[in-house]
C-alpha cells in the first residue's frame, strides 16, 4: 500500500510518499525556484506544470511549478537537475546526496587558494550569496595603539584595484558603494579615508594585496598575515560567472553546466515594455543577466553571465526571448542500471526543451452495447449591434490599460487606486467619444 502526503513549513512545499519499506519526501522550495522549467522537462511522468511565470516575476505570490503528489515516481530526477537547487530529496529520513544518483549537473566553482588574496569583491557581487567572507582578524580586535603620533595615510590610486580589504580590516577607510550591473558588475565606485580614526599603525599597508596604501607613521607590530579567509558554497551556487568576471587575480573559475545561445527577435522588440513588464529582469534573480539598455532603450542582456535556464523566456508576454541549449554537462555517477536510461533521456529532454510522452493507454473491448442518444447542439449567433458593442468596450479596456497610472496600481497591487484610475479614464473617453459624434 502506497500512502502520499503534502505539508507546508513556510515557502517550503514537502511531497511525501510512505511505504511498507520505506518513506521519501521530495522538498520543494518555492522561493529559490525562478520557473526556469528544466523540472518540466526532466520529470519521466509529467507530474510537473509551470505556472504563469510572467505574471509571478511581477509580484504574484504563488510557486513557479505545480507539483502532482499523486502522479509523481519520487525518482530524484528534478532534485537532480534543478541548476538552482529549488528542491531535495530524502529517503527514510536521510538526505540523498547528488554524487550517489546516477546522473548530476556538472557545473563547479573553484577557487585557486594560491592565487586568491581573500578580498571582497567576489563576495559583494554574488546575486546568490554562495560565496561568504570570513575577516578573521581586524584592527579593532588588536589592543595596541599608537599614541600621539601624527602622520598620514596616502592611497596610490593607479595601483589601487578597489578590492575593499582594507576597508574590512579598518574603520579608517570607506568603500563607496555602488549596485553590480551586467554593463558594470564592480561593487565599488571609489574609497574614503577618514584620518581622524587612524592611529597611524601601519597594519593596512600589511593587508593591502598591491601595496597601494603609504602610511607615515610608527608600525605596531602584529601578525596580520591571516586576515581573512573566503570561500563558495557550491549547492547555493547558480554559475553566473559575476565572480569570475570581477576578480582582479583570476582566482576563481566557474564551469557551467549547460552551454547555448540567448536570442532576442529584434523585430517585434517594439513590442518591449521595460518599464512596465521587466519581467526578464526581474525572473533572472539568480544570475542578473537582463537590463535595461540606455542606448537601446529597451531591455538587453549580457550573455556572459547566463546559465541558459529559460527562466527569461518563460516570462516574456510577447515571445521575445529565445534560449538555446546546445550542450547539458552531467556527471556520471552509477552506470549500467536498468534503469539509467529514464535519466538519460532527461537530460536529452532537457536540451530539446520537448516533455515527457505520455503512455499509451488500451481499453478493452466492451461486449455490451449502449444506445447514446444525440443531442440538439445549438450555436448561438451574435448580431451585428453585439458584435459592435463588444468591440467598443474591448477597445476602450486596451487603451486604459496601455495608460502607465493604470499598469502601475496593478503591479503595486493598488486596487482601490485602479479602479479608480479606470473609472476616471473611462469617463474621459466616453466624454470624447460624445463629443466627436456631436
Amino acid at each position: 500500500m502506497i500512502e502520499r502526503d503534502v505539508e507546508m513549513e513556510e515557502n517550503r512545499f514537502i511531497f511525501i510518499q510512505r511505504t511498507e519499506d520505506e518513506e521519501r519526501k521530495l522538498i520543494y522550495d518555492y522561493k529559490k525556484c525562478n520557473g526556469c522549467g528544466i523540472c518540466v522537462y526532466a520529470c519521466p511522468i509529467n507530474a510537473i506544470e509551470l505556472g504563469p511565470i510572467h505574471d509571478i516575476a511581477l509580484g504574484l505570490e504563488m510557486p513557479p511549478i505545480t507539483l502532482d503528489h499523486i502522479k509523481c515516481s519520487y525518482c530524484g530526477i528534478c532534485y537532480a537537475f534543478c541548476p538552482f537547487n529549488a528542491f531535495d530529496f530524502y529517503i527514510n529520513e536521510k538526505r540523498v546526496e547528488k554524487h550517489e544518483l546516477p546522473l548530476t549537473l556538472s557545473g563547479e566553482t573553484r577557487i585557486d587558494r594560491e592565487k586568491c588574496v581573500n578580498c571582497t569583491l567576489c563576495y559583494k557581487v554574488c546575486p546568490t550569496n554562495a560565496i561568504s567572507l570570513d575577516f578573521k582578524i581586524k584592527r579593532e580586535d588588536i589592543p595596541q595603539r599608537n599614541e600621539g603620533v601624527e602622520g598620514k595615510v596616502e592611497i596610490d590610486r593607479e595601483k589601487c584595484n578597489l578590492c575593499g580589504i582594507c576597508a574590512e580590516f579598518c574603520e579608517v577607510f570607506q568603500m563607496v558603494e555602488k549596485e553590480p550591473h551586467p554593463e558594470d558588475i564592480m561593487p565599488y565606485e571609489d574609497i574614503l579615508i577618514d584620518e581622524t580614526k587612524c592611529d597611524y599603525c601601519k597594519l593596512c599597508e600589511r593587508v593591502c594585496p598591491e601595496e597601494a596604501i603609504k602610511v607615515e607613521g610608527k608600525l605596531i607590530e602584529a601578525d596580520v598575515s591571516d586576515y581573512a579567509f573566503v570561500d563558495v558554497n557550491n549547492e547555493e551556487c547558480s554559475r553566473c560567472s559575476y565572480c569570475e568576471e570581477v576578480c582582479p587575480y583570476d582566482a576563481i573559475t566557474v564551469s557551467k553546466p549547460i552551454y547555448g545561445e540567448l536570442y532576442l527577435y529584434e523585430p517585434r522588440m517594439y513590442r518591449c515594455d521595460p518599464v512596465g513588464c521587466g519581467a526578464c529582469i526581474k525572473v533572472c534573480k539568480h544570475n542578473r543577466v537582463w537590463y535595461v539598455s540606455k542606448d537601446k532603450g529597451r531591455v538587453h542582456y549580457n550573455e556572459r553571465f547566463c546559465n541558459y535556464c529559460g527562466a527569461c523566456e518563460n516570462s516574456c508576454p510577447y515571445d521575445l526571448i529565445a534560449v538555446r541549449r546546445d550542450a547539458v554537462f552531467t556527471i556520471e555517477n552509477i552506470k549500467n542500471e536498468p534503469w539509467r536510461e529514464s535519466w538519460e533521456e532527461a537530460v536529452y529532454r532537457i536540451t530539446r526543451k520537448t516533455r515527457a510522452e505520455e503512455p499509451k493507454v488500451r481499453f478493452a473491448k466492451v461486449s455490451q452495447e449502449f444506445e447514446v442518444k444525440e443531442e440538439e447542439f445549438k450555436v448561438f449567433k451574435p448580431t451585428e449591434d453585439v458584435l459592435k458593442k463588444l468591440e467598443e468596450k474591448i477597445s476602450l479596456a486596451e487603451k486604459i490599460l496601455k495608460r502607465a497610472p493604470v499598469r502601475k496600481a496593478i503591479e503595486e497591487k493598488r486596487f482601490e487606486d485602479f479602479a479608480k484610475l479606470v473609472k476616471k479614464y473611462a469617463s474621459r473617453e466616453l466624454e470624447g467619444k460624445k463629443k466627436q459624434e456631436a
